[in-house]
């Protein structure tokens, strides 16, 4: 990491040191004991003004109770904006069934996917047997299919949503003449769409 880097990160490695403190309810004596630095360390660390080796920040943390990893996740300079374009983004089409990945979220906090799923006439996804944590949701941009999920039948028709928790064995079935085209996110992402019958 260079110098000029490290150097904007400061005040904000500061700022959470400083409000995980705080509502904490633990002053900068007690940490600065528990870290085994001086208070005078400790309040320089705050306010952005000087580079502790890791060592010190180590010590910080378990003094505040803070895991390193949570203070490196949230320094973590992640770009808010993100544009995929056309032509660009990852496609997979097997059996009948194809996946485009529009958009991944980068970031652990949020977790979630949108691709665009076309069924071929006649075919189905794969039966997510188990079904798997978080929730999908979809909206039909044309055809006609079957949601099948958890043992019961939903027809899906173009301007259709749909919501459902994807711990339900679940899979698409095209009812329709053509192809049924959807856009789909799951949140958390899971590859096991990438299957197919």
């Amino acid at each position: 990491m260079s110098e000029v880097t490290l150097k904007t990160m400061l005040p904000e490695l500061g700022k959470i040191v400083r409000v995980f403190r705080e509502k904490s309810n633990r002053n900068l004596g007690t940490v600065a004991r528990a870290a085994g630095i001086s208070i005078s360390m400790l309040s320089q660390i705050e306010r952005g003004m000087v580079s502790p080796s890791i060592d010190t920040l180590c010590m910080v943390c378990r003094a505040l109770d803070l895991d390193v990893a949570e203070l490196f996740r949230r320094l973590s300079r992640e770009e808010p904006v993100r544009v995929h374009r056309q032509g660009e983004r990852l496609k997979m089409k097997q059996g009948g069934i194809g996946y485009e990945q529009l958009m991944t979220s980068q970031t652990s906090r949020f977790p979630a996917e949108m691709f665009l799923i076309e069924v071929e006439e006649t075919k189905s996804t794969e039966m997510s047997g188990g079904g798997h944590e978080g929730v999908e949701i979809g909206y039909v941009l044309a055809g006609d299919a079957i949601l099948e999920a958890g043992g019961k039948s939903h027809e899906i028709h173009e301007g259709d949503s749909i919501y459902f928790e994807a711990r339900l064995p679940h899979r698409l079935i095209n009812t329709g003449h053509g192809i049924f085209r959807a856009v789909w996110s799951i949140s958390p992402p899971h590859v096991d769409y990438l299957k197919n019958s």
